[in-house]
């Protein structure tokens, strides 16, 4: 039994597709069916089956991947523990950010931590923070600063930084001309929000709720890719207030074509954690990484 063929089995199992593995791994799929072939023959055992279309995992395909998994996060410590031995003077580290993360500090985080450590290759991944649980739990990327606390069992998150939810307006919109404006009078403009059980909505939501209040939209989108840019140009072209995190605006609002509203009864923010794998939390890149973003944290 080698490390290569438990990382493709690895891999197999956790895309449960032979073609998606083969995709990935940049190798035919042949290759990949005779790499599993012949690790079920050396073992006796029967790793894969066939329910309809998909393929699932037997009895001992379950056991296998738990060891699998064990061991090829142990050769990657022993990789970094290596790579600490040498000064952290190379080594490979890979970084996700979510949107938020990414609009504000992480970029620059990056960027100097790679200049400390010149030698040192860093990745760095920006996507939604429910993608970023999911390469995480899958071993894709070492880190992750994402939205919200973890869901998943196999990750562990520590609170690092909060970002203000803020409400905006068209620069020349009346309400941008007042010191503070209460919830009740926003209730009462066009709204321009996301749908329903996203975050922002499902915040935004419980405090109009607590206000006695309803957030009932003119224009509701869903929270795809860019779509932070369709929500400030619909405000900017005067559709409607519209609400997004603090970083997102801050261009905008520098341009002069969208204002920042003080609403007391808003003050509504959103906690920013520091993400890993349970097996991956005490890799010395990974420690190093996140022990430079604690003793940095007001830096960027």
């Amino acid at each position: 039994m080698t490390l290569h063929q438990l990382k493709v089995f690895s891999k197999v199992a956790k895309l449960r597709s032979f073609t998606l593995a083969a995709q990935s791994l940049d190798v035919s799929q042949p290759s990949i069916s005779f790499v599993i072939q012949s690790l079920g023959r050396e073992l006796g055992a029967k790793l894969f089956e066939k329910l309809g279309n998909k393929i699932h995992l037997t009895g001992a395909g379950e056991k296998l991947f738990h060891h699998a998994e064990e061991i090829l996060a142990k050769v990657e410590r022993i990789k970094e523990e290596i790579n600490e031995i040498k000064g952290l003077k190379n080594g490979r580290l890979v970084v996700g950010g979510s949107s938020i993360a990414s609009a504000s500090f992480l970029p620059r985080a990056v960027q100097d931590f790679k200049k400390k450590y010149p030698g040192v290759e860093v990745i760095f991944k920006v996507q939604g923070s429910h993608v970023l649980e999911k390469k995480l739990s899958d071993g894709e990327i070492d880190l992750a600063i994402i939205t919200g606390a973890p869901t998943s069992p196999l990750l562990v998150g520590e609170p690092y930084r909060k970002e203000k939810l803020v409400a905006f307006a068209p620069a020349n919109h009346p309400l941008a001309k007042k010191r503070s404006v209460s919830l009740k009078l926003i209730a009462k403009e066009p709204l321009i929000a996301h749908e329903k059980g996203t975050p922002i909505r499902d915040i935004l939501d419980e405090r109009f709720a607590e206000k006695g209040l309803s957030l009932v939209p003119v224009l509701e989108m869903d929270y795809f890719g860019n779509a932070r840019d369709v929500f400030k140009n619909a405000v900017a072209d005067g559709i409607g207030i519209s609400f997004l995190s603090e970083c997102h605006v801050a261009g905008d609002v520098e341009a002069g074509r969208v204002k920042v509203l003080n609403i007391p009864e808003l003050k509504l923010q959103r906690t920013m954690y520091i993400t890993v794998h349970k097996n991956r939390r005490n890799l010395p890149l990974v420690r190093t990484f996140i022990d430079y973003l604690r003793r940095h944290k007001g830096a960027w």
